[in-house]
């Protein structure tokens, strides 16, 4: 029976888990339970083992799980402004669960969660670099960590030989998604309007994700990096049509200009809109995982989901 470490409790936690459990013993960590998280942690309890963590802190504890593990799997993140958050999260909390593997196991795999805007913006069609991470150029602190992050995990894997996967997913949707841009599409589409926007996007399903996930647990690469996307953009219109249509609403359309979209988004999402029609590269996810349609079914279920959970997905 295969052994799975989970870091960090979350939509797309929720979603790889429910999966691994399917095929082993699942351990996720989680901060703290507070809001959202307490509604993720029901639906996990049962089929995985949920633990306390700080992984900054409990070094012991953080080494005893990764011990007792086949794979380890990275998702903890953060968006936020913040250096020292950023730093800390995307930086230290890797390269101290990379230096424990080699500590331990060259057997163990490290499955690290980046992003698709690691390499920052580098043109309109981007793919993956011959080098790891050569040519990048962060424009935000956020890109800078990430690559940072991805860098020292990276280079621990070389010298010691411990099985790596870098994933770089684009824009994640699914069932129990509560990310801050999503909650603001639903409140828009709640009320039955779908802006009518000239903006497309890249972006992955968590259960393809999760499928990736599993696919390079069986495989093992070492010091492999990809972008996790679909192959077709989607119309950011979408999303909107399709929530609508799950809360039973009569679409209202109405042309928006770009610039207005951009201004009503969250503040911590806003840097990510320079990637607004980006294309990246779904080559070597497709050899992985074959189809990459878009599932119209998760917006539809995430929706459903969001009405049912608000009080704890919007908080207070």
């Amino acid at each position: 029976m295969s052994r799975f470490l989970v870091l960090g409790l979350g939509f797309i936690a929720t979603h790889v888990a429910e999966a691994l459990s399917k095929l082993g013993h699942v351990t996720v960590t989680y901060r703290s339970l507070n809001g959202i998280n307490e509604i993720y942690a029901k639906i996990l309890r049962g089929s995985v083992e949920l633990t306390r963590l700080n992984p900054l802190t409990d070094e012991y504890e953080l080494r005893s799980l990764i011990k007792n593990s086949d794979t380890v799997i990275n998702l903890i993140g953060a968006l936020s402004n913040d250096f020292q958050l950023l730093r800390a999260v995307h930086v230290t909390i890797p390269r101290q669960v990379a230096s424990l593997i080699a500590d331990y196991s060259p057997s163990i795999m490290l499955i690290h969660v980046s992003a698709s805007n690691v390499m920052g913006p580098i043109g309109k069609f981007i793919t993956e670099e011959p080098r790891h991470c050569e040519g990048a150029k962060p424009s935000t602190l956020y890109e800078e960590t990430k690559c940072l992050g991805e860098q020292a995990v990276y280079s621990i894997s070389q010298s010691t030989g411990f099985p790596l996967a870098i994933i770089r997913p684009t824009l994640v949707y699914g069932k129990y998604n509560t990310h801050p841009q999503f909650l603001q599409i639903y409140n828009v589409a709640k009320v039955g309007i779908v802006p009518r926007v000239n903006a497309k996007l890249m972006a992955i399903s968590a259960p393809k994700l999760t499928e990736l996930i599993i696919r390079l647990h069986e495989l093992r690469p070492r010091s492999l990096y990809l972008y996790a996307t679909e192959c077709e953009p989607v119309e950011v219109a979408r999303f909107f049509e399709i929530m609508v249509k799950a809360l039973g609403k009569r679409p209202l359309r109405i042309p928006i200009p770009n610039i207005l979209l951009k201004l009503a988004l969250p503040s911590d999402v806003k840097p990510l809109f320079k990637y607004i029609n980006t294309t990246y590269s779904c080559v070597r996810i497709k050899e992985l995982v074959g189809d990459l349609r878009f599932m119209e079914d998760e917006v539809y279920e995430n929706a459903l989901f969001i009405r049912q959970f608000k009080n704890y997905a919007i908080g207070p």
